[in-house]
């Protein structure tokens, strides 16, 4: 079987041609699922030139009516002739699967003069990105919370003043824990690796369960998260960056794409959200609550930090949709005084470039070319109860044994520049 792809808009188009067996199933299959993962909603299979169809290909068909009703696309075979045509009426198929070919390409040709195009088209050594100017008004508004310095040598110390009440406007990675709504002396609450976007927040409580736990805006539900240490932002991001590493021979490293947005926001800090298909994370997570208390020097230094922290020894999590955020600078450009500088560190070896991130992990599940609202797809996510984990991300480029930087094959990455001044009110 040979199968070419035939772009029409907002439309992709598989013209096959040959057997659609349980030989040949397989291969449809797989083109299905990269056009998937390419952000295709629309997809058409041109029938015209395939003379056999079995029941193996019959259920990839039907498979893939499912996975494009699950994100409201559409799906659809038109061309057949003959005994194709016959055994797919004669399964029941026929009003499930079949459709006019030239109405739906003239429908989803013509879409095109509605979508939102980009403002700038551009391509590094790592990646093509698609810039769109999602035109919000004002920078991102932001506060340092907490000294991520106490972590080196003490327990840090709850602080009630930390915790507010989340907006789906709100921002926020660092330390922290699920408010326990009293600020009464009781026991520590479960604190660990937090993000918090899109009216969603993560923790990954530290030498707890496996799976993180998560609270949502929801009707007259607001979480209330506690940072123990962390930024927090509140406002929209103004540029959204489409981008595909488009079968480059090395994938898109995270300083990169930081690199990249950073550029676009024109600011020497910004805030970024990535959604996005992985190759691999690297990064850490606590073993232990900060809470706790520690006798010894320092938590970072050996052997003691093999007690604190657990490492990703190699990328880890392939293939998998990612959520990850945080903030990037321009350190030169940073004032000495700057609040932020304790809560970066280094993107990459002897880089200007700093940053603090963390990622949600997630099942891959496809998601749309284009604009795409982060304000829904996000918290449907994390609906979906299929997180897997929150890390924070570290770039591990020590020469040879060193894991590298966490890296992405193609998604979606929002940018918002920080205000020139910090300060959210509450």
């Amino acid at each position: 079987m040979q199968i070419t792809p035939q772009p029409h808009g907002d439309l992709l188009e598989l013209k096959l041609s040959g057997r659609l067996d349980a030989e040949w199933a397989d291969l449809l299959k797989d083109a299905i699922q990269d056009a998937l993962r390419r952000g295709s909603h629309a997809l058409l299979l041109d029938f015209t030139e395939v003379h056999y169809v079995s029941s193996a290909g019959l259920s990839v068909l039907v498979n893939a009516h499912q996975k494009y009703q699950e994100i409201r696309g559409f799906f659809g075979i038109g061309g057949l002739t003959g005994p194709v045509e016959e055994v797919v009426r004669l399964t029941g198929l026929s009003k499930l699967l079949l459709c006019d070919p030239e109405t739906v390409r003239k429908s989803h040709a013509g879409a095109m003069a509605t979508v939102h195009l980009p403002v700038g088209i551009k391509s590094t050594s790592a990646a093509d990105y698609e810039v769109y100017d999602l035109e919000t008004l004002g920078p991102v508004e932001w506060e340092c919370l907490g000294n991520p310095d106490d972590f080196d040598s003490q327990p840090i110390v709850p602080n009630p003043a930390n915790s507010w009440e989340m907006s789906a406007h709100d921002f926020a990675i660092g330390l922290g824990a699920f408010s326990q709504g009293s600020t009464t002396a009781g026991p520590s609450p479960q604190a660990g690796e937090l993000l918090a976007a899109a009216g969603v927040v993560a923790i990954q409580t530290a030498g707890g369960a496996a799976r993180p736990d998560y609270q949502i805006l929801q009707g007259g539900y607001s979480p209330r998260p506690q940072l123990l240490y962390g930024l927090r932002c509140s406002g929209e991001p103004r540029w959204l960056l489409r981008f595909d590493q488009d079968d480059r021979e090395e994938f898109l490293p995270l300083y990169r794409l930081a690199e990249s947005a950073l550029e676009t926001a024109g600011s020497e800090a910004a805030l970024i959200l990535v959604l996005a298909e992985t190759s691999g994370l690297v990064g850490a997570t606590l073993r232990q609550s900060p809470t706790a208390s520690f006798e010894g020097g320092s938590r970072f230094e050996h052997p003691a930090i093999r007690d604190w922290l657990a490492w990703t020894p190699q990328r880890e999590h392939g293939e998998s949709l990612v959520v990850a955020m945080g903030v990037v600078a321009s350190f030169s450009r940073l004032a000495n005084d700057s609040p932020l500088k304790p809560f970066l560190r280094p993107m990459a070896n002897e880089s200007d470039l700093w940053g603090h991130f963390h990622a949600a992990i997630f099942p891959f599940r496809p998601f749309k070319k284009r604009l795409l609202d982060w304000g829904q797809f996000i918290p449907g996510l994390f609906e979906s109860g299929t997180l897997q984990g929150v890390m924070h991300l570290v770039n591990d480029d020590r020469p040879i044994i060193g894991a590298g930087d966490s890296e992405f094959i193609r998604g979606a990455c929002w940018v918002g520049p920080l205000a020139a001044e910090r300060g959210i009110s509450r």
